[in-house]
């Protein structure tokens, strides 16, 4: 297991993902001040957020129709991984581009970024 959200699981030999990006952003507020440099004030808590990528591909064309259901319900879920750090979680967006399309409609391609954002205690 590289990963779960909920009881869904992202690993290797399924439904993997390529890239698990984080991005921590802390408030300020910034004051003019004439004639000198301007100053800034911090403000709130630091907020942290996450995206998943990953590409998935042939077998798994419905593979991700549980985690967008369990996401539809606007739940603060669980993400935990496998050296054992877990958050708790609001999914945000879901992503999906299709590609490499065959004769008959079906494509084999799948690419899908999923951005989280970090709710809670940190």
């Amino acid at each position: 297991m590289l990963a779960m959200i909920g009881d869904f699981e992202f690993k290797v030999d399924g439904t993997s993902f390529d890239e698990f990006k984080n991005k921590i952003t802390y408030g300020f507020v910034e004051h003019e001040n004439i004639g000198s440099f301007n100053t800034y004030q911090s403000i709130g808590k630091h907020e942290q957020a996450d995206e998943l990528k990953g590409v998935l591909f042939c077998k798994s064309q419905k593979q991700l129709k549980n985690f967008e259901n369990m996401a539809a319900k606007k739940e603060v879920q669980i993400m935990a991984f496998s050296n054992g750090d877990a958050y708790n979680i609001l999914i945000f967006t879901i992503e999906k581009t299709k590609s490499n399309f065959t004769r008959d409609g079906q494509y084999l391609k799948q690419d899908y970024l999923i951005q989280l954002k970090r709710v809670g205690e940190q």
